[in-house]
C-alpha cells in the first residue's frame, strides 16, 4: 500500500504512516509546552499571602507586636514577630495598623429578606420602593412608610400600607379609643396606631416572627428553613468585620427552633458551619408580646391571637410542662392536656434533656434569670443564658450554676421590641465587666444591631465600662467560638486555623478605626469597605 496512506500492523490495527506520526508529534510537544508555560505561570501567581501590622491581637488575651501572618491555602500558616514573607507572597503592609480573628456574633439576629433591593417603582427608601441601609442601620431612622412596610408587608405593597394611605390601621380600629392599660386590639395585637409606629425606632429586627406558629413549642423546626444566605444582611455583618454568626430564631416562642452556624461570606457551599445547633427558650414577655401577640378572649372576641400564654406565669407553665411531658414520652405515655406541645418536639427536647442538643434560654430581667435557673434545675438541664440585660444583680446565682452568658446588646437607651418589653430599665454598662470578673464565661453579642451599634462598636462600648482591650476581643472572638463548639477551627489567630482575619486601619476597637480588610477561608471578601 502507498507509504502516504494508513496501514495495517501485524496485529491489525491502523497505523500512521511516518509522516503524520511528525505532525501529531509536533502537535504534542506544542501541548506540552503550552502546558508547562501555563504551570510557570500559576506558581508566578503564589496563592500565598502575607499580612504585616504593627499589632497582632490572638484572640486568646496575647498580643504580638510588628506581626506578620502568613495564609496559604484558606488556613493560617505561620505567626510571628517579624517573620520573613515567602518568596512571591501577595503582601498586605498595614504597619500602623492591627489584625484580629474575625468576630463571631454567638447570637445574632439575621434578616431572611432582601429588604434593602429597590424593586419598586420608587427610589431606595421612598414609600413605593425599597427600604433604604440606612433605615435599619441602628443609626437612628424614624418611622416612615419605608419602615413600616419592613414590619407589617413587603415593600412591594408598602401603597396599601395604612400609614402611606391614611387608611385604619385594622378593622377594629374603633374600639382602640376603649382599651384599657395593657389590653391589645384581637385584630391587629397593638393597643393604638400610636404603639405600632412607636415599635419603629431604627433597629434591625423582623417584628413579625420567623417563628412556626402553630405552638408554642416547635425545637423541632429549623431557623435556616427561613434564612436567606443571600441576604445583604450577611454582607453588612462581613463589611463590619463579623465572619461567623449563630443564626437565632427570634423570641416568639416559649421554646422556639433551631439556630444555625453560618459564615458571612465565602463560597455558598462551605458557608454553613452547622445546619441544626441549640434550641432557644424565652423567659419574660416575649413569648406573648413578639409576632402574633397572644391574647386572652376579648369582649366575647376570639382570633388566631386568641392562645396561651399571656402572661410570665403561663410562659413558666408551658417550659415545664414541654419538659415533664418530654419524659413521660421517652417513658412510651402519651401526653396530653391543654398546651401540649406537637409530638415531633419531644425528639429533640429529650435530646436536649440528655445534653446531646444544647439549649439556649433568653432572659433580661432579674426575676426571668432566676426563674430559668431554677427551671433548669427541675431537669438538670445545662443551658447558655442570653442577653442577660439585669445579670449584674444574680451574678452570683448565674456563677454557682455554671452558666456561661453571651451578653448584648449594651446600650443606655433600649429600642426597637425591648422598649416595648418593659424589660430593660434595669441596664447598664458594667454588667459585663461585672461577668468578666466574676469568672463567668461570657461572649458579647450585638443581635440584631449593626453599623455603628454592630458588634465591633458593643466591644468598644464595653472598654469604655472598664473591660480591657484583650478582654474584649476576646468576647467577640474566641469566647464565642468555644460557645459554639468551632474554637478548634475558629476564633484565634494561631497556626492551622481558618484564615478568618480583619486587618484593622489603626489599633482594633479604637475609636477610629475601621476594618480595611476582611477575610474568610484566606479569601478577601471586602477591602476598604467594598466587596472583592
Amino acid at each position: 500500500m502507498d507509504a502516504k496512506k494508513n496501514t495495517l500492523n501485524e496485529s491489525g490495527t491502523k497505523t500512521l504512516t511516518s509522516q503524520k506520526q511528525k505532525s501529531v508529534a509536533r502537535v504534542i510537544a506544542g501541548l506540552v509546552m503550552l502546558v508547562g508555560t501555563t504551570g510557570a505561570i500559576a506558581q508566578e501567581k503564589s496563592s500565598v499571602t502575607a499580612i504585616r501590622v504593627g499589632t497582632l491581637h490572638v484572640g486568646n488575651g496575647k498580643t504580638i507586636e510588628k506581626a506578620v501572618v502568613v495564609v496559604d491555602g484558606g488556613k493560617i500558616v505561620a505567626v510571628g514577630a517579624g517573620l520573613g514573607v515567602p518568596d512571591g507572597a501577595s503582601v498586605i503592609d498595614v504597619p500602623k495598623g492591627s489584625v484580629t480573628p474575625g468576630l463571631i456574633d454567638a447570637n445574632a439576629m439575621v434578616e431572611a429578606r432582601d429588604l434593602f433591593s429597590t424593586r419598586g417603582s420608587g427610589g431606595e427608601g421612598s414609600a413605593s420602593g425599597g427600604v433604604s441601609e440606612g433605615s435599619l442601620s441602628g443609626s437612628g431612622a424614624t418611622a416612615g412608610p419605608s419602615a413600616l412596610a419592613v414590619m407589617f408587608h413587603s415593600h412591594e405593597l408598602a401603597s396599601q400600607c395604612f400609614v402611606c394611605t391614611g387608611a385604619q390601621p385594622c378593622g377594629l380600629a374603633d374600639i382602640h379609643t376603649g382599651l384599657e392599660e395593657g389590653q391589645i386590639c384581637p385584630c391587629c395585637g397593638f393597643p393604638t396606631f400610636e404603639d405600632v409606629a412607636g415599635l419603629i425606632s431604627g433597629v434591625n429586627y423582623q417584628a413579625w416572627s420567623q417563628t412556626e406558629g402553630s405552638s408554642e413549642v416547635v425545637p423541632h423546626t429549623r431557623i435556616m428553613d427561613s434564612v436567606n444566605l443571600r441576604s445583604p444582611d450577611f454582607d453588612r455583618l462581613a463589611r463590619s468585620g463579623v465572619t461567623t454568626v449563630f443564626v437565632s430564631p427570634d423570641s416568639s416562642a416559649v421554646i422556639g427552633p433551631r439556630g444555625a452556624v453560618v459564615r458571612t461570606a465565602g463560597p455558598m457551599r462551605e458557608r454553613i458551619v452547622e445546619l441544626e445547633s441549640d434550641v432557644k427558650a424565652t423567659m419574660g414577655a416575649d413569648p406573648y408580646s413578639v409576632g402574633s401577640r397572644n391574647a386572652p378572649p376579648f369582649r366575647g372576641f376570639v382570633s388566631s391571637r386568641t392562645r396561651r400564654p399571656n402572661t410570665r406565669m403561663g410562659v413558666t407553665w408551658v417550659f415545664r410542662k414541654a419538659m415533664y411531658d418530654t419524659v413521660e414520652w421517652k417513658q412510651g405515655l402519651t401526653p396530653s392536656g391543654a398546651d401540649t406541645a406537637p409530638v415531633e418536639a419531644f425528639g429533640v427536647l429529650g435530646e436536649v434533656m440528655e445534653g446531646k442538643v444544647g439549649l439556649r434560654i433568653q432572659a433580661r430581667q432579674q426575676s426571668d434569670i432566676l426563674t430559668a435557673l431554677r427551671l433548669a434545675g427541675e431537669q438538670k438541664l445545662r443551658f447558655t443564658l442570653l442577653e442577660g440585660t439585669e445579670a449584674h444583680k444574680c451574678v452570683d446565682e448565674i456563677k454557682a450554676a455554671g452558666v456561661p452568658v453571651i451578653y448584648g446588646p449594651m446600650y443606655v437607651n433600649a429600642s426597637g421590641l425591648r422598649v416595648q418589653s418593659g424589660e430593660t430599665g434595669g441596664a447598664r454598662l458594667t454588667t459585663l465587666k461585672e461577668l468578666l470578673d466574676a469568672g463567668i464565661t461570657t461572649a458579647l453579642s450585638a443581635q440584631e444591631m449593626r453599623d455603628e451599634d454592630g458588634l465591633a462598636r458593643q466591644a468598644m462600648y464595653a472598654m469604655r465600662a472598664g473591660v480591657s482591650r484583650e478582654d474584649a476581643i476576646r468576647a467577640v472572638t474566641l469566647t464565642p467560638a468555644k460557645l459554639l463548639g468551632i474554637d478548634e477551627t475558629t476564633g484565634s489567630v494561631e497556626t492551622g486555623k481558618r484564615a478568618d482575619l480583619v486587618v484593622w486601619s489603626g489599633d482594633a476597637l479604637d475609636a477610629t478605626s475601621k476594618p480595611v480588610m476582611v477575610m474568610v477561608g484566606g479569601k478577601v471578601v471586602f477591602r476598604d469597605g467594598t466587596k472583592e
